[in-house]
């Protein structure tokens, strides 16, 4: 009884006012005119972003500032917009690696810019509000697209300390301009689930506490309420994709630091959606749900919301791999029995970090009936084995081009070792390769193990997995992903 009530909420979430999602409906229909169109990809680096701030310079109510540099003497920015009472501050890619939102402020920003149906609605923020945008906090990180500075350190958990340039440039501008409303903007795994259920999350919400007791002050108070009527309002855009992130007291945080200075601050995490690796519909949904913030806050209607919605909202929790393969068959030590095995798929940076290649290995065997996978095969009735090294090496890869690979699958083969070493680390041949000699692997099914496999039925091959990505064994091609080359 208990999930189907959670199934309801998740489908039918709290009635919204007509006029909120009018206006939502309209941002949404007219957001390709708004989309900044020089960041199509969730790689792109400070050189990228800095023409389009500076060029923010020229435009009216826009006020561009150097607020300070990074370690590496990167430019971090600090734009405002407006002319209200009402302070809002936002800071985004504190995290390199969490570029989600830093290509929805620049949405906001032609949307800002623009002059079009909803002028009424500009001309109430510009009234209402004074906005600051800090995107881009860790440019050094975005330039490796890893999650911490170029010290390693995070700087998420720097807030007390303050010894990262970025953390103590991002507490000193959050000193100085004493924000009513703080937005956190960040990434989160693309592996939650909406509570113990199929959907990913596609956004996570928070209004950090502000000690460990997870007290409920004024300020973190008026904080759920803005984040009840945006979950109220999204929810119609992608229904049952929303969650709460995990509301635990990190001292060393920005956010739960700000919350109990008195901001009252809103989290937002972009997570996952299917067939959207480069989060550009999540990008969209940020945009939507920071506008619809803009209007609540400007208008005051946040203060009119239940806060009993946000405590409904499903937490996130770890139920989704990347890959499900289901009841195979598989053969051990002289026993026969049923698995499931989960696969996840991890990036690797690839050259300069705007491209990267993925590395697959087996999370879980067994019964995995709990969890769900972006991609899921039922193969029941068919049979599983660890793909093995063809012992004859190849001395260039126009060789291994030249390989019949289903007849080399049908061996069992899902490796090759090459004499001579090339400069990448990845290929689009459906087949790994390792340089000289084949690492010492076992054919058996292994936590952690490289997810290279052979699924028969009755002897003859219905599926290959290389690098954790299934292909048809008669026209073995990656339409995503890629193998292997082993240095």
């Amino acid at each position: 009884m208990l999930k189907f009530i959670l199934k309801l909420i998740l489908i039918f979430p709290m009635i919204t006012s007509a006029q909120d999602l009018d206006f939502l409906k309209s941002l949404n229909q007219q957001y390709d005119s708004y989309r900044e169109k020089d960041i199509n990809h969730r790689r792109f680096k400070h050189s990228d972003i800095k023409p389009i701030i500076t060029s923010l310079e020229d435009k009216k109510f826009f006020t561009v500032k150097k607020a300070g540099v990074s370690a590496e003497k990167r430019e971090i920015y600090l734009i405002s917009w407006g002319e209200g009472p009402v302070k809002v501050f936002l800071w985004s890619q504190m995290h390199g690696d969490e570029p989600t939102a830093t290509m929805a402020l620049f949405d906001i920003f032609n949307f800002l810019k623009a002059a079009d149906s909803l002028n009424d609605f500009r001309k109430l923020i510009q009234d209402k509000l004074t906005i600051y945008f800090m995107p881009m906090v860790n440019p050094d990180g975005a330039e490796v697209y890893q999650r911490r500075n170029i010290f390693d350190i995070d700087i998420n958990r720097d807030a007390v300390r303050k010894q990262t340039p970025e953390g103590e440039l991002l507490m000193n501008v959050f000193d100085s301009l004493k924000a009513d409303f703080g937005f956190n903007l960040h990434d989160q795994s693309t592996r939650y689930s909406v509570g113990n259920s199929s959907k990913p999350v596609t956004l996570s919400f928070l209004a950090p506490t502000v000690d460990y007791e997870k007290s409920v002050s004024p300020v973190r108070e008026d904080a759920i309420k803005l984040i009840s009527g945006i979950y109220k309002n999204i929810s119609h855009f992608i229904p049952g994709h929303i969650a709460k992130y995990t509301d635990d007291f990190e001292p060393r945080a920005f956010g739960d630091n700000f919350q109990k200075m008195g901001t009252r601050t809103i989290l937002i995490e972009s997570g996952g959606y299917k067939d959207d690796p480069e989060k550009q519909l999540i990008r969209k949904m940020n945009y939507l749900s920071l506008l619809y913030a803009f209007k609540s806050i400007a208008e005051k209607t946040y203060k009119n919301e239940d806060p009993g919605v946000y405590e409904k909202i499903p937490f996130n929790e770890e139920f989704i791999m990347d890959l499900i393969l289901r009841n195979l068959k598989y053969k051990n030590a002289g026993y026969e029995y049923l698995i499931d095995i989960g696969i996840n798929r991890e990036e690797e940076n690839n050259n300069d970090a705007k491209d990267f290649y993925y590395k697959s290995a087996v999370e879980d065997v067994g019964d995995l009936s709990v969890f769900y996978g972006y991609e899921e095969y039922d193969l029941k009735g068919m049979e599983i084995t660890v793909g093995k090294t063809y012992p004859k090496p190849f001395n260039s890869l126009q060789e291994i081009e030249k390989l019949n690979f289903a007849e080399f699958y049908q061996e069992g083969y899902t490796n090759v070792v090459l004499t001579k070493k090339g400069s990448t680390s990845f290929t689009k041949l459906p087949v790994n390769i390792f340089y000289k000699t084949a690492e010492d692997e076992s054919l058996n099914i292994k936590l952690e193990a490289k997810a290279n496999f052979i699924i028969k039925k009755d002897k003859e091959i219905k599926f290959v997995v290389i690098n954790g990505f299934v292909l048809n064994p008669s026209k073995p091609q990656f339409k995503t992903g890629n193998a292997l080359i082993v240095k």
